[in-house]
């Protein structure tokens, strides 16, 4: 047994997913400092989707044995390789846990991306709907590690809010980050009882890890948490936000949009770490 743990932990990778694989900066930056974090394998993703990318097979994998021989040299001791795949890009990413033993994905988000570009945010989220990784999404490469030493999350009062914990944790176990709980001073006792019951299953977590964290009240000046998150965070100077994406859609996300729409591109280029929120979400063995 524990011969199949240390393999299943060897086995498991940070996909580096290269949407524009002339612009690979941004997404290096981060999947290389996440796999050398949380000791994973990196691998170098194209998709020969003929709706984003004029790139055959062959082609893109002459570029990415390029951009590997680059990765290694400026990382060493990274455990690096690449694929290219053909295939629509939805189906590709909702197979790459079982395809690849993927645990988190980094891709590339940008403002003024072109609506059928693949960094177009609505395009990112569509594509990234059902996966079953986190998926971190970014603006900006990252220009030096101590940018991560400040991360948050918001904890409300609803059941998603259980789904970051573990990857909250992720953050100052592996990469000596400052954890940042962010909440709202709930008057409701209905919503407060709620929210606490949250809260008692991140302090468990926590403490029975060593792990300590910062607890901050945040005002609420949208109908959005993530949104008055990014707020707090913007201000803060965080490196990160840990963010889950909307479950059920009622009337109102109708008609204004998710909430995702509005932090995975921000004025401030904090990355988002999305989680979706089901049950089968691939977790770290570590």
């Amino acid at each position: 047994m524990e011969k199949k743990e240390k393999k299943e932990k060897k086995d498991q990778f940070i996909i580096a997913y290269l949407a524009d694989i002339e612009r690979p900066e941004t997404v290096l930056s981060y999947a290389a400092f996440m796999s050398h974090k949380l000791s994973k394998g990196l691998i170098l993703l194209h998709i020969c989707d003929p709706k984003y990318s004029t790139l055959s097979t062959e082609e893109a994998e002459s570029k990415l044995q390029e951009l590997v021989a680059n990765t290694t040299t400026h990382h060493s001791g990274l455990q690096c390789t690449y694929a290219a795949l053909k295939g629509k890009t939805l189906d590709i990413i909702n197979a790459l846990p079982t395809l690849m033993n993927a645990v988190l994905i980094v891709a590339q988000v940008d403002r003024g991306a072109r609506r059928r570009s693949p960094l177009h945010k609505r395009n990112v989220l569509k594509n990234f709907a059902q996966c079953r990784t986190a998926y971190l999404t970014a603006q900006e490469p990252l220009h030096d590690d101590s940018q991560m030493l400040n991360v948050a999350t918001a904890i409300d009062f609803k059941k998603e809010s259980k789904d970051k914990l573990i990857w909250s944790s992720y953050f100052p176990r592996f990469c000596g980050s400052t954890m940042h709980i962010l909440y709202y001073d709930y008057k409701d006792q209905f919503l407060h009882s709620k929210w606490y019951a949250n809260m008692t299953q991140l302090h468990k977590l926590y403490s029975g890890l060593s792990l300590t964290f910062q607890p901050h009240i945040i005002e609420s000046k949208s109908t959005y948490m993530d949104v008055n998150a990014l707020r707090f965070a913007s201000q803060s100077d965080y490196g990160m936000l840990i963010a889950v994406t909307t479950k059920e859609k009622d009337g109102l996300e109708f008609f204004i949009g998710v909430q995702e729409q509005r932090t995975i591109v921000n004025k401030a280029h904090i990355p988002i770490l999305f989680l979706n929120p089901r049950e089968d979400l691939y977790v770290l063995c570590d």
